[in-house]
């Protein structure tokens, strides 16, 4: 049997597992979307490092938390150190619309709005949540300056 040579084919086979695996999306290739070509990650890889990275505005932050929803809906705990409160939302059920049930289409996924159980911390005691005691040091200075409710010209100095 030969090795194909259409790009798309070799990276698709490079995510072709069997069993239980996190469902990342379909394959984009050359600015195409192809459904037919999913790609998946084993959970028994998921005890190695990773890396997320992009610019800003390509994903990163929705494929982290379609991460965590994945690990969370099959029993593995998950810890997210969210300072934006850019992934809190998925302690909510999300809100079917148009735009969510083409962006499923277009993947070739089914979408059923659930929330994953969390729990939130508080620095320092502010705001609702399980407080955490911390020493002003081990804060860093972005989460000093959300502590002490900085603007923006405060936190830059």
């Amino acid at each position: 049997m030969s090795q194909s040579t259409d790009p798309p084919d070799a990276i698709a086979a490079g995510y072709a597992f069997t069993g239980p695996a996190l469902e990342l999306g379909a394959l984009l290739w050359d600015g195409t979307c192809t459904p037919s070509r999913q790609i998946r990650i084993p959970l028994s890889m998921l005890n190695r490092h990773g890396l997320v990275a992009g610019a800003t505005g390509t994903g990163k932050t929705k494929t982290l938390q379609l991460i965590a929803e994945q690990l969370s809906a099959n029993g593995v705990p998950v810890f997210l150190a969210d300072v934006k409160g850019d992934v809190s939302g998925i302690s909510a059920p999300g809100v079917p619309g148009g735009k969510t049930a083409e962006r499923a289409a277009e993947v070739a996924q089914e979408w059923e709005p659930t929330a994953c159980p969390a729990e939130f911390y508080s620095l320092g005691g502010i705001g609702p949540g399980i407080p955490v005691r911390a020493s002003v040091t081990a804060f860093g200075p972005v989460l000093l300056s959300k502590v002490l409710q900085l603007n923006q010209t405060q936190e830059q100095s």
